[in-house]
């Protein structure tokens, strides 16, 4: 998008305040009957000089002696400040709050301090309260064009609708120059707002516009076409009247005045322009704007204006319903639109880039036109919705988990507390348990384990040593299932272990050792006391 024209915007507002300053009510009759009314600017016995207006920007000055003037009339002072001061509103679009204070320090204030007493100080006072307000507006984000006023919201809800109005208002401030360069940005400004806004209420009015410009560009272009040679022969015989250093500066500034025409054209045509820079001083550049002039204008002759401004108001009205979220209302407009100049619906994003879609048709609906911008915003705006439905279901199945863990969460809190609680009349007492207050049965109770005698301890270990050995003998010719669970089984049985039976009664493995170790303690009590073989012997 060419932007090379909006940064001087709130310049050109400025600028059209500046002829406020000359706005006077000094008034010359002359004896002839002619009226001069403008700005005395100096006054002497024999003559005087006003400066008359002659357009909003052109000024001229008139000499009149003294013996042609039937009566001068000059109003007071505070009325000729008055006379400025009611210019100054309705201020400028686009104006900036900085030119807004400015306006309000030596406009209304200045007044009010150099004039307290005069008749208009309550005129004055209600054009300062004006100024006052619209700047507090501009302070607050709002944006003024031609009068109507946008919100900071307005601004994000109708960003191509605002966006093709500043751009037709810089058009129209271009148009106004009334010379070949302002004529020239004029046009590529129209080559935006086709390009980017077609379809929007501005373009209608672009194009009226554009056959105003468009003659008068080419009559300027046939001016210059046939003073080129005549201009190019100036520029060589001053570069032959000059001195050598005289002469090496002006061809350095030709230079650097190609260069940057140059620079300036590339840039152009990188950007897909139609209107590139012009070099006045090469008639084939004059030549091919001639041309480019003529086929133009031919061919904004074809728009239908009325079409078009039926066009805008219905897709404006399908703007509005978007931001109202009407948007299937909005889409089935839109359609209703496009049909009217026969274009195709496309819901292009305009994401693409714009420098890629150069197509001439009048009928276009690429990326950049208003019908496609809308297309984007309708499309923005179901996503959003579906987006949002989605996260919504998200959080209601996210919100029936929760439901469904806490109920199985309860449920087993409340199998819990029943387990805890004592068995009703009629059921079943588990094993080992007994109703509270009473004591378990003697077949009922744990068996306690055995005392457990060091001696048997030790004899079972060797026992156990033993029949450990005899078991890993035929292990060794199977296969075992589970290699971990053969070394766990290896580990516990080398183990040598206290047995304890865990019924009652007498272990009967111990037997064999008790039996051998009473014989071995009789044998030695037998001998210890004698009794045995020797006595007999000696008897």
């Amino acid at each position: 998008m060419n932007t090379r024209h909006l940064p001087s915007l709130p310049l050109l507002g400025i600028s059209l305040l500046f002829p406020l300053v000359f706005l006077q009510a000094d008034e010359v009759k002359l004896k002839s009957g002619e009226t001069f009314t403008g700005r005395i600017t100096y006054e002497a016995d024999d003559i005087i000089k006003i400066e008359v207006p002659v357009s909003a920007s052109i000024k001229e000055t008139k000499i009149i002696g003294r013996a042609d003037i039937a009566e001068i009339v000059k109003d007071a002072p505070d009325d000729v400040e008055f006379n400025r001061i009611q210019g100054l509103v309705p201020a400028p679009s686009l104006l900036p709050a900085s030119s807004y204070r400015q306006l309000l320090e030596t406009g209304p204030e200045a007044f009010l301090k150099a004039y307290p007493q005069s008749a208009h100080v309550s005129k004055v006072e209600e054009i300062r309260n004006t100024l006052a307000e619209e700047l507090d507006k501009v302070e607050r984000g709002f944006l003024k064009i031609e009068g109507e006023w946008f919100s900071p919201q307005d601004k994000i809800d109708y960003k191509a609708l605002i966006e093709s109005r500043v751009r037709f208002l810089s058009m129209t401030q271009l148009a106004a120059a009334d010379n070949l360069n302002g004529y020239i940005g004029a046009m590529r400004e129209f080559e935006t707002i086709e390009k980017s806004y077609y379809g929007s209420p501005v373009f209608p009015r672009a194009v009226e516009l554009a056959r105003e410009i468009v003659p008068k560009l080419g009559r300027q272009l046939q001016t210059l076409a046939r003073n080129v040679d005549y201009r190019n022969a100036e520029y060589e015989q001053s570069l032959a009247n000059s001195t050598p250093d005289a002469r090496e500066q002006l061809v350095q500034a030709r230079a650097r005045e190609e260069k940057a025409y140059q620079d300036s054209l590339a840039a152009d045509k990188q950007a897909g322009l139609k209107w590139v820079q012009l070099n006045p001083r090469i008639k084939a550049s004059i030549d091919d704007y001639l041309s480019l002039a003529s086929s133009e204008l031919a061919r904004i002759n074809t728009f239908d204006i009325d079409a078009l401004t039926q066009q805008a108001e219905k897709l404006v009205e399908a703007d509005k319903l978007i931001a109202q979220d009407e948007l299937e209302k909005a889409r089935s407009l839109i359609a209703e639109a496009a049909a009217i100049t026969g274009q195709k619906v496309s819901s292009t994003s305009k994401s693409k880039s714009r420098s890629k879609s150069k197509s001439k048709s009048k009928g276009t609906s690429g990326p950049g036109s208003y019908i496609a911008a809308l297309n984007t915003k309708v499309n923005e705006r179901l996503a959003e919705e579906k987006a949002k439905a989605d996260a919504r279901k998200a959080a209601a199945e996210s919100e029936a988990l929760t439901a469904a863990l806490n109920k199985t969460t309860a449920a087993e809190s409340g199998e819990d507390k029943a387990e805890d609680k004592p068995a009703a009349e009629g059921e079943d007492t588990p094993a080992g348990e007994a109703p509270d207050g009473e004591e378990p049965a003697p077949d009922e109770a744990k068996p306690e384990a055995p005392a457990v005698d060091d001696f048997a301890a030790l004899a079972g270990s060797g026992r156990s040593s033993a029949k450990a050995d005899d078991e890993e003998k035929p292990s060794g010719k199977k296969k075992s299932k589970s290699r971990k669970s053969d070394d766990g089984e290896e580990k516990s049985k080398a183990r040598p272990a206290v047995v304890v039976e865990e019924e009652g009664g007498f272990p009967t493995h111990l037997i064999v050792p008790i039996l051998t170790v009473l014989l071995i303690v009789t044998v030695v009590l037998l001998k210890v006391l004698g009794i045995g073989g020797k006595k007999s012997e000696e008897e």
